[in-house]
């Protein structure tokens, strides 16, 4: 006979796993990725490990990374809060007026769970200033702002297609830069034009997603950049982003910006290709492959960086 605490346990459990799901853990490699790049730059600058500064870099590199995941991690719950997207669990037939919509308990717990994420963001951010600098502020605003902005009322960028691009900028060279600043602590156009070519992996992602649900978006007045310029404009752009990508980091080779071994990344290109043929006919196995393209073309980056 299955008793009350039973039942109890399984619903924390599936909590547990839609709370989860709704963090789209495998998405965080976009923020990990980031800041880690502004992180070895900094490093290849001499910013960090100096003997009498070794422990508060390693207590600084933690931090940032921290609050990278996190805000990318806030902006995920928000995303899912917004658009409804629980296709991951049943709904609850009861429903609470919130934000002037109705909405299910576990929705509510996702949206507070998101501004948590956010506040403690805010948190660990203001006391990098502290031990870095206060040059930091604008960044962290700019950041949190944008994260929320994505998919949050009232301003709801994606839907006025901005999703992609400023899933760039934000995601891309602001956070590459932001994690670069805490150790240099100046301004310096280094680790956005080193960071680039991964960083232009960010939209490409975007792209595949927008991609993907260009119909759905478009019956839902969902007005992604996808839907307001056409789904040949889509594919276009997602080979393009390809194309710059490799054409960058070989180019950066040329010139000595990036070390010769950062040309392992030409290995993904079967890879890419795959990615391509699934996001151009629209499959949902396109996602997840371009993510995977930008996980391995990431990592041989920064381990090239790195050696």
């Amino acid at each position: 006979m299955i008793n009350s605490k039973t039942i109890t346990t399984n619903i924390n459990k599936k909590n547990i796993k839609d709370i989860w799901i709704a963090s789209r853990p495998l998405s965080l490699t976009l923020a990990l990725y980031s800041t880690t790049l502004g992180i070895v730059i900094a490093y290849n600058e001499g910013y960090l490990f100096k003997s009498e500064f070794i422990v508060i870099d390693i207590w600084k590199i933690f931090l940032v990374t921290i609050a990278g995941l996190l805000i990318q991690t806030a902006t995920n719950f928000i995303n899912d809060f917004f658009e409804c997207e629980y296709k991951y669990r049943e709904q609850s037939d009861i429903k609470y007026n919130f934000l002037g919509k109705q909405r299910t308990k576990f929705d509510i717990l996702i949206f507070l769970l998101g501004i948590g994420c956010f506040l403690i963001t805010m948190g660990i951010g203001l006391y990098i200033m502290l031990i870095s600098t206060p040059k930091l502020i604008i960044i962290g605003l700019i950041g949190v702002i944008g994260g929320y902005s994505y998919t949050g009322e009232p301003i709801v960028y994606k839907k006025r297609g901005l999703g992609t691009p400023l899933s760039f900028i934000l995601m891309g060279p602001l956070m590459v830069f932001g994690s670069y600043l805490v150790f240099s602590k100046n301004f310096s156009l280094n680790p956005i034009i080193i960071g680039l070519p991964v960083s232009l992996m960010i939209p490409l992602l975007m792209m595949s997603n927008e991609i993907r649900d260009y119909k759905r978006d478009k019956s839902l007045g969902i007005n992604t950049l996808t839907v307001r310029m056409g789904y040949k404009f889509g594919k276009i752009l997602f080979i393009t982003l390809l194309v710059l990508s490799y054409s960058l980091t070989t180019l950066y080779v040329l010139l000595n910006i990036l070390p010769i071994w950062t040309l392992f990344i030409y290995l993904t290109i079967p890879l890419a290709i795959k990615s391509y043929k699934n996001v151009s006919v629209s499959k949902k196995e396109g996602v997840p492959i371009t993510n995977k393209l930008h996980l391995i073309f990431g990592l041989i980056t920064i381990i090239s960086l790195i050696v």
